[in-house]
């Protein structure tokens, strides 16, 4: 009885586990985008096969999931910078739950999101457009 127990709440705290790491996940593409430092790029996607790795039961169509995502992310976040009208990376902002790291992603990667709060929509803007609006002038 107290294996099945342990195989109950082992069971429970897996979803757990995995939205942490997808969330570790998304915070290092979001650590990539701001340093673009290959180091970085690299720790997106160990986690992305840990991740893939993990999902073993998921279908085949998504086995590669996390780590395709990580490479194509990171290739669009590196173009960003010459080519700022990237599909990619306002689809990837858009579909972030957490409102805090969607507005982060956002602010770093040059992109604007609607004025309504229940839209996750999404346009890019000119890198640092704005930034030192509303500051004195001396």
């Amino acid at each position: 009885m107290t294996v099945g127990r342990n195989a109950i709440s082992v069971e429970r705290s897996a979803p757990d586990w995995h939205e942490r790491r997808v969330r570790e996940w998304l915070l290092l593409l979001l650590r990539f985008a701001i340093t673009r430092e290959p180091a970085d790029r690299s720790a997106v996607c160990q986690l992305a096969a840990e991740l893939d790795v993990s999902g073993l039961h998921w279908p085949r169509s998504a086995q590669r999931f996390f780590l395709r995502t990580s490479r194509e992310l990171c290739a669009a976040i590196l173009a960003n910078e010459t080519e700022p009208n990237h599909a990619l990376l306002r689809q990837h902002i858009a579909r972030i739950d957490d409102a805090r790291l969607r507005n982060a992603f956002a602010a770093v990667l040059g992109v604007e999101q609607s004025a309504n709060a229940g839209s996750r929509v999404v346009e890019l803007r000119p890198k640092n457009a704005g930034l030192w609006r509303g500051l004195a002038h001396e």
